[in-house]
């Protein structure tokens, strides 16, 4: 790891490390990193062997995991809602299989905006093509609702 950029080497440009406080589901199945530049928004990690099942390809519940945070983190970004929106329903469609090395990528598109829902489409993708296709509706608290506590990235 390179002091100056506090990143892996491996890490795609414009990535930053998300620094989760204390021990949280996220992390520990990490480390995932982000990118938020020019309305672009998009999550990745790095596969290792760890996120592999017994087969030795990256475990569908690690590409859920990653997809529900992208439909989180970018449509909190993308529609300017500075909430905590709990997922109320996802469905994913397995594409193709992740391996070891592979940088996996999630990229989210904002559908529509009501007063208590959002509705995002997830994009899982590696450097060979689609992994996932995930739908995502999402509960916006009503009143101050629940703030995200914004973990501080790094790099």
């Amino acid at each position: 790891m390179n002091e100056a950029s506090a990143l892996p080497a491996d890490i795609p440009p414009g990535f930053r490390l998300i620094a989760w406080e204390g021990v949280t589901f996220n992390s520990t199945n990490g480390p995932f990193y982000l990118k938020h530049e020019d309305g672009d928004v998009a999550l990745g990690f790095r596969v290792e062997q760890r996120h592999c099942n017994p087969a030795g390809i990256l475990h569908g519940g690690m590409m859920m995991t990653l997809a529900d945070m992208t439909s989180g983190f970018g449509t909190s970004i993308k529609a300017g809602i500075d909430k905590f929106m709990p997922t109320v329903n996802m469905t994913f469609d397995f594409v193709a299989s992740g391996r070891i090395g592979d940088w996996v990528e999630g990229r989210c598109e904002v559908l529509k905006v009501t007063r208590s829902l959002a509705f995002a489409s997830v994009m899982l993708t590696t450097q060979a093509g689609p992994l996932l296709r995930a739908s995502a509706v999402l509960k916006i608290p009503s009143g101050e609702g629940l703030r995200w506590k914004r973990a501080p990235l790094i790099g």
